[in-house]
């Protein structure tokens, strides 16, 4: 019989609030993969609520990793997300290699910033993320870490205004396929007027951008990259071509964003996805 292909997961663990490993264990598991959660922090609500209580995973993360190693575990890809500092950077970058050596997916979002603001959490960030974005299979930033990742001024880059600014993108993208990421998806990108929210999947340094659209929905949710990134994982290790899997990828997150405006939710509590799963079981 065949094995269930295994995902290692690498997030933190908010106990309320959607987002980060409580988004990518019931999505990955609804696509027919087994994720295993390594997780980087443990928090009573994401930090878009006040005052959450906070315990860093740090300390325990490579002993965890280890014992892994000598059950000898197979895994068809990593996911990594949000961490918590350099230190577990610089655990999980023999990990990943390990991982991408077997033939396995890696994919790397780097979770710093939204809004053209690092996190507050992620001081002295920028560096160790690059290191492993530089092993990533595919790089999912939103336009913050892009210009993070590369140099870029995100206030010059928004200054050009949609959609003059997807050539400055294109070139950041770019940049990131030079540091030894395959492939980079740029998510979430407003484009304005159009009332399109696109994705920039650049996969060659020579061939143009492919431009993924969806429509636009008028609030801000927590956790909505982590969605992306979930759902993305999961159709990659289905073996979907990049652009495709952020095509569906991209209408699944429009579908479950739409639904929780409806509800008129509060946009930190995340998007309602759970009443979507069954799209991704098929």
């Amino acid at each position: 019989m065949e094995q269930v292909k295994r995902v290692a997961t690498v997030n933190d663990l908010s106990g309320f609030g959607r987002c980060s490993l409580t988004v990518a264990l019931p999505v990955l598991g609804a696509m027919g993969f087994q994720p295993c959660p390594v997780p980087t922090a443990v928090l009573s609500a994401h930090t878009g609520y006040a005052n959450p209580v906070v315990r860093d995973f740090t300390g325990d993360m490579a002993a965890y990793l280890d014992h892994w190693r000598t059950l000898e575990l197979d895994f068809a890809g990593v996911y990594t997300g949000f961490l918590g500092n350099e230190r577990q950077a610089d655990i999980l970058l023999p990990f990943l290699k390990e991982v991408k050596a077997q033939g396995g997916l890696c994919l790397v979002d780097p979770a710093m910033g939204d809004h053209g603001r690092l996190y507050d959490t992620c001081k002295g960030m920028v560096e160790p993320m690059k290191r492993l974005v530089g092993q990533a299979t595919v790089a999912t930033p939103n336009l913050t870490e892009l210009c993070l990742l590369t140099g870029y001024h995100y206030g010059l880059v928004k200054k050009d205004g949609p959609p003059r600014y997807r050539r400055s993108i294109e070139i950041m993208a770019r940049q990131l396929l030079g540091s030894g990421c395959e492939s980079v998806v740029v998510t979430g990108i407003d484009q304005g007027a159009n009332g399109q929210v696109e994705n920039c999947v650049i996969t060659d340094k020579e061939q143009p951008a492919v431009w993924v659209g969806s429509p636009r929905v008028e609030r801000n949710f927590a956790g909505t990259g982590d969605v992306f990134a979930s759902v993305l994982c999961g159709y990659l290790l289905r073996g979907e071509p990049l652009q495709v899997a952020v095509e569906h990828t991209a209408a699944f997150v429009w579908e479950a964003t739409a639904h929780t405006a409806r509800l008129d939710a509060p946009e930190q509590d995340g998007i309602a996805f759970e009443p979507y799963l069954h799209i991704l079981c098929n």
